[in-house]
């Protein structure tokens, strides 16, 4: 009888881990099986081919939502023109017309923009996106006169007219992203490459403008088992060019306790002054499937930029 307890309490153990690894592996089996299924969409196309390579691939079809905030220099692409009604610039019948050269107007802006983004991976390689947004933004406009005409003729005045915009803007926008790996020592982490490319085009509310932002980059890093997902760290080259044809009118201008203008109307047109950048990407994907996913990306070198979203693939 001893030598059957003894025999039970020795062999209970190995029936108990034995029992635990078996259903292990048929939970990753299962999981496994369910990865290879087609997808409703039928997406990607030659998805079944590289799953039997041994890529993993994330689930076809995505949505999220980003929140993006950035601080970014502008120039002016050509003169910026004036017409001054009133005040000490203006004139009494009928405006004064004044052309600053664009080398002597200063411009920095600011915006917060929420997007709204649905994706498809079309290829294991390749992922199409359109988005949507809103955006609340700033302009800082400073026009240096001391080099300016008025009516086509030389009139240098010694001020600086203050122009500040608040604007808010619609957009829509469509991108593509390319995306590898490729393994460069055995038994370490493969390296990821992306290159990613989009154009939006943004209509504000506040003032006559539009807004046409062309962006591209190229991210390197590589991808990491943690706990309860994945971890992906990218280092990229970001480059944005954003140009913007900005009009509008001021009433009752004062600079100084001086009565510039009772009415002035403004146009100019501008491009961020820099357009190139480093960026540094985190990307957390979690949940039973890895559906759901957070993302940071912070710009920094030339202006500062940060994007943080949140999304889900189904």
């Amino acid at each position: 009888m001893i030598r059957l307890l003894t025999l039970v309490v020795i062999t209970l153990p190995y029936m108990v881990l034995n029992t635990v690894y078996a259903a292990n592996d048929e939970l990753k089996q299962q999981v496994e099986r369910e990865k290879n299924q087609a997808h409703w969409s039928g997406l990607p196309v030659w998805g079944e081919q590289a799953r039997e390579l041994g890529y993993e691939l994330p689930i076809p079809v995505g949505v999220g939502i980003y929140m993006n905030s950035q601080d970014v220099e502008y120039v002016a692409t050509d003169d910026f023109k004036i017409d001054a009604t009133g005040g000490l610039l203006g004139g009494r019948n009928k405006p004064n017309h004044y052309v600053v050269p664009a080398d002597d107007v200063s411009i920095k802006g600011s915006d917060k923009s929420v997007q709204l983004r649905l994706d498809a991976w079309v290829f294991p390689f390749l992922n199409v996106y359109g988005l949507a947004g809103y955006t609340e933004g700033n302009k800082e406009i400073s026009a240096d006169l001391s080099n300016a005409t008025r009516n086509g003729r030389p009139f240098p005045v010694p001020a600086t007219i203050p122009i500040d915009i608040e604007y808010e803007a619609y957009n829509l926008g469509i991108g593509a992203v390319l995306a590898t790996q490729f393994e460069v020592i055995d038994g370490f982490n493969p390296i990821i490459v992306t290159a990613a490319g989009a154009v939006t085009n943004a209509w504000t509310t506040t003032t006559d403008s539009t807004i046409l932002t062309k962006i591209g980059a190229v991210r390197v890093g590589q991808r990491y088992d943690v706990p309860y997902g994945k971890l992906t760290m990218l280092l990229g080259y970001q480059y944005q060019s954003i140009e913007q044809n900005v009009t509008g009118s001021l009433t009752d201008l004062n600079v100084g306790g001086l009565n510039l203008a009772d009415e002035l109307r403004f146009d100019v047109n501008l491009k961020s002054k820099e357009t190139s950048n480093m960026s540094l990407a985190a990307i957390y994907d979690f949940g039973y499937e890895k559906e759901w996913n957070l993302m940071a990306e912070y710009s920094f070198l030339n202006w500062n930029q940060l994007i943080v979203s949140m999304g889900y693939r189904f």
